[in-house]
């Protein structure tokens, strides 16, 4: 049976509305506890989790989804386990588990994040642990991108990743100041740098997926500048499995900005807007 899948971005949200069979709700990168990061470089940040958790549950009473997909690095601090994260996280996810089940994959921080599962009595729904591989959902793929996926994924019309946090870099006309944004970027897969990691999928380069590079949900992450005069993806897929000449940019409020390949590391932007 053909199916018919709709990707919705939530305006001005790093968040994706994936809807076929069932309706998804898709977040990358919360990187919970990030702010110990900065307390260690001498900048001192209060806890966001309660802001992120705020932001996330007006995504989701927005969407209002059948199913939360965390596209991995739920948490931050790697290797150790810190005393706020056995705290905030468990408290976020049993949070937002009260409102649909949850699927978490695995991202390059999450190696511990078994042990930071709230207790069934905390929680409404299940939530799913799902490894760094990736995994399929009503017919699309959802895979962190640190880490080589599954050959299944490329069985889907769409793949989702995260990990890069895809941002670009504005330079105003008038003033000596540039800031980062936050984008999305849509590409299509290379089809033989697939058919050679993978011989045994059988999918046409017709039908070769798409793939959606999401934008971190957490504000404070760092990002790879997308029009920078040396931008370097990361992670397998998008470093080594993408048509760079097919990538579009779009800004979260759905802006089309161009295809990277286009766009010049100072792309002015006018700031009387």
């Amino acid at each position: 049976m053909e199916t018919t899948i709709t990707l919705k971005p939530l305006i001005d949200e790093p968040a994706l509305v994936v809807e076929n069979e069932h309706k998804a709700l898709v977040i990358a990168d919360l990187h919970l506890g990030i702010e110990a990061e900065f307390r260690e470089k001498g900048i001192n940040i209060g806890s966001q989790m309660e802001k992120l958790l705020d932001r996330a549950i007006t995504c989701v009473k927005a969407a209002e989804p059948d199913v939360i997909i965390l596209l991995g690095d739920v948490k931050h601090t790697v290797p150790q386990i810190l005393f706020t994260d056995r705290r905030e996280v468990p408290f976020f996810l049993a949070e937002l588990a009260a409102y649909a089940p949850i699927y978490l994959v695995k991202g390059n921080h999450d190696g511990d994040i078994n042990r930071l599962l709230p207790e069934a009595p905390e929680q409404k729904h299940e939530i799913y642990i799902q490894g760094t591989q990736g995994f399929l959902f009503d017919h699309v793929g959802y895979t962190h991108g640190h880490a080589w996926p599954s050959h299944e994924l490329f069985s889907a019309p769409y793949i989702l990743i995260g990990h890069n946090h895809p941002r670009i870099r504005l330079v105003s006309s008038t003033t000596p100041y540039s800031s980062m944004k936050p984008v999305w970027i849509r590409a299509h897969c290379d089809y033989e740098a697939v058919k050679k990691r993978y011989p045994e999928i059988t999918v046409s380069e017709r039908d070769a997926p798409r793939v959606i590079i999401m934008p971190a949900f957490n504000e404070l992450c760092g990002g790879v500048a997308c029009n920078a005069a040396k931008r370097e993806l990361l992670g397998p897929i998008a470093s080594k499995l993408l048509r760079l000449e097919t990538m579009e940019v779009y800004l979260l409020d759905g802006t089309y900005i161009g295809k990277v390949g286009d766009l010049e590391e100072k792309l002015s932007v006018d700031t009387k807007r």
